[in-house]
Order: structure tokens, then C-alpha cells, then sequence
């Protein structure tokens, strides 16, 4: 499931300056699908500011969101996997997760199978170590 969800929206890069570019970047396939408005991305940059680094939801592995009204057009995910971490204030974060939810309901499912992924240390360090989209997409395959 999350690998269909996932097709076309993965991404990785070497490195990223700050953790504000890395949401940036893990946005850019839900832009270029109209899945977000560019306020969403704002939204969230905005939210972890003023509340924090709450998205950090376990060692190596972040999932900014911001609420369905502050821009999200449809139902997605998208990953971005980094070589070198990023700082998400004391956190390395090498897995950014972006989730956008039309409505309250909608992304259930999702979040449902991501607790999967997100509980298996083993699958969380093949991501960590994951060189390409390809080998990412094996990974989350099996949820």
C-alpha cells in the first residue's frame, strides 16, 4: 500500500542545510501534484517553529504536517531520504515524511501502515542505509 501511495514521491538527497530545506524539498512532489498549496508547506514550517519539534516521531525520522484547512488539496505522502541527517533541534533526522490529509479522515489508513513502517527498527535502518529510490521503494513495499 504505502508503496503505491509513495510512487513518484520519493526522493533522496545528499544533504540539506537546515531542517526548514528538508521539508521543503520532501514537499515538492505533493506540490507538483497538486496534492498541497505552497501554504501548506508554510503551515508547517510555521507550526514546528512556534510549537516545536514535535514532528520528530522516533530516533532518525520526521513527519511535518500541518491541518487539512492550511492548504492540502488531497491525500498523500511523500519521502525524502538524506545521506547526512539534518537537526530537528537535538534529533538527527535522516527520513522526512510529509503528510498531507484533505480532511480529518482521509489519511487513516495511511497513518495506520506508517506506525507499521515506523515500529520496525529493522526497515527504519535499511531506509537509513537505502541509496536509491528503488531500494526505498522494496522497503516500504512490505507495508
Amino acid at each position: 500500500m504505502l508503496e503505491e501511495i509513495l510512487d513518484g514521491n520519493i526522493q533522496t538527497v545528499d544533504f540539506v542545510k537546515d531542517w526548514e530545506e528538508s521539508i521543503k524539498i520532501a514537499s515538492k512532489p505533493l506540490l507538483e501534484k497538486n496534492i498541497i498549496e505552497k501554504k501548506y508547506v508554510e503551515a508547517m514550517i510555521e507550526s514546528i517553529k512556534k510549537l516545536g519539534f514535535y514532528v520528530v516521531l522516533r530516533e532518525n525520522l520526521a513527519m511535518p504536517h500541518a491541518r487539512p484547512e492550511e492548504g492540502a488539496i488531497d491525500t498523500g505522502i511523500s519521502l525524502l531520504k538524506l545521506k547526512q541527517p539534518v537537526n530537528y533541534g537535538d534529533e538527527k533526522v535522516y527520513i522526512v515524511i510529509v503528510l498531507a490529509s484533505k480532511d480529518s479522515d482521509s489519511h487513516t489508513e495511511i497513518l495506520m501502515k506508517l506506525v507499521e513502517l515506523f515500529q520496525d527498527d529493522e526497515s527504519i535502518e535499511e531506509l537509513i542505509k537505502a541509496e536509491t529510490v528503488e531500494e526505498i521503494r522494496r522497503i516500504v513495499g512490505k507495508y
